[in-house]
């Protein structure tokens, strides 16, 4: 039975209702002429309902004109009145078609990427890792091997110490699990050296043997107290030497340098009010530009604008982009700065290059600034030399090496 349904269906077939006195005569001349009925139903004495094929149909055209009924279509069924309707909306088909097939390049391609498990690690790290591999959004999903990313990850990011990588649909999930941070170990054996040079005043010492005197100039990196056992007496014959971790407070004086300088005439850019603006429209590796290609201005500054639309619920960002570049014309002059203005700014240099290299808790014990001025390819030029005299903390710990 099913299979002559299907097979009706195929070949197509009407739905006909049958009306008149002559119902029983317009069977029995069907019948003679081998037109086939069936599902009739006989819903009155001069009604009743039944299907015929396609071809059929065309047939009972003789037998009606010779009994008193009149025919007509109730439904048509089946695939040729199907392709008949389709082929009357030609637009509709192809959109169809058209829409299918998007949905096929769309779930061809990964549009997000999930990175979870950073705690430490930069984000912005293992999303550069991951575009010099090839993966970003826009690209095909069988251009991604998960197992072969999972490696990249792996030796790219030392920090790394397990990475995972799934395929969903159109969604890549990069999972990772950092390295836990071993904090350092106060045993560890090392001496107190020099941080930079000084002049040693004072040593105190916790553990290991003293190898400076307090008045004594030392240089940066030598050992002022030295952790290894034989500091104690002498480990003998053949024996390995053994380490401390050496501790102590060692503080000397150290002098710093600082010069800065200053022009009391220079040259500022300010903007004319033009502007010219260039946009881009990426989506995955594709970009699309337009506005402002060749820049009419010999000097400008430019401003760029980025928006990505996300999911905010799924706290997704799609692979589109928005960028705008704002080139704003600008003019220079020059503007001359008083004297005193510019000793001003060239001693503040000279302190700051100063200031970035002192230790916390530092003494400052004297000091000595020289400002000189003088011509420098015909502009007049400010510098200041600024000679610090500090007393602070030189020793920090090296750890013994593994040699």
């Amino acid at each position: 039975m099913l299979i002559r349904e299907l097979w009706s269906y195929n070949q197509g077939y009407v739905i006909i209702k049958v009306k008149g006195k002559g119902i029983e005569r317009f069977l029995n001349r069907a019948s003679e002429q081998g037109i086939y009925l069936w599902e009739v139903q006989r819903l009155s004495r001069e009604l009743l309902m039944a299907r015929v094929s396609i071809s059929d149909f065309r047939r009972l055209r003789e037998v009606v004109r010779s009994v008193p009924v009149t025919v007509r279509i109730r439904q048509k069924v089946g695939l040729p009145f199907l392709w008949h309707k389709l082929g009357q909306r030609f637009a509709l088909m192809i959109g169809a078609l058209l829409g299918i097939l998007c949905i096929c390049l769309l779930s061809s391609v990964v549009w997000f990427v999930q990175i979870q498990g950073i705690q430490q690690l930069d984000r912005a790290l293992v999303t550069e890792v991951l575009k010099v591999a090839g993966v970003r959004p826009g690209v095909w999903r069988s251009s991604v091997e998960p197992r072969e990313l999972e490696k990249q990850l792996l030796l790219n990011l030392p920090q790394l110490t397990w990475v995972g990588v799934r395929l969903r649909g159109t969604l890549l999930e990069v999972t990772i699990v950092e390295k836990v941070e071993v904090p350092v170990d106060e045993r560890v054996p090392g001496d107190i050296v020099a941080g930079k040079n000084a002049l040693v005043t004072q040593i105190i010492p916790f553990v290991g043997r003293v190898l400076v005197e307090e008045g004594e100039a030392v240089t940066e990196g030598q050992v002022l107290i030295d952790g290894s056992l034989g500091a104690y007496g002498s480990p003998g014959p053949g024996a390995t030497e053994r380490y401390l971790r050496a501790a102590g407070v060692v503080k000397g004086r150290v002098w710093y340098r600082g010069f800065g300088e200053a022009n009391l005439v220079s040259e500022i850019s300010e903007r004319t009010g033009q502007i010219s603006t260039s946009h881009q429209l990426s989506i995955g590796s594709w970009q699309w530009h337009w506005g402002v290609s060749i820049l009419p201005f010999p000097l400008y500054e430019e401003e760029v604008h980025r928006r990505r639309p996300t999911l905010a619920r799924l706290n997704w960002e799609l692979p589109i982009e928005f960028r705008t570049t704002d080139y704003y014309e600008l003019v220079t002059h020059k503007v001359e700065t008083d004297l005193e203005t510019a000793k001003e700014l060239a001693l503040q240099q000279s302190w700051e290059a100063i200031w970035a290299g002192l230790a916390p808790g530092a003494e400052i014990l004297s000091e000595e600034v020289e400002v000189i001025t003088e011509d420098h390819n015909g502009d007049m030029l400010v510098r200041a030399r600024r000679i610090v005299e500090v007393h602070e903390e030189i020793g920090v710990f090296r750890a013994l090496s593994s040699e």
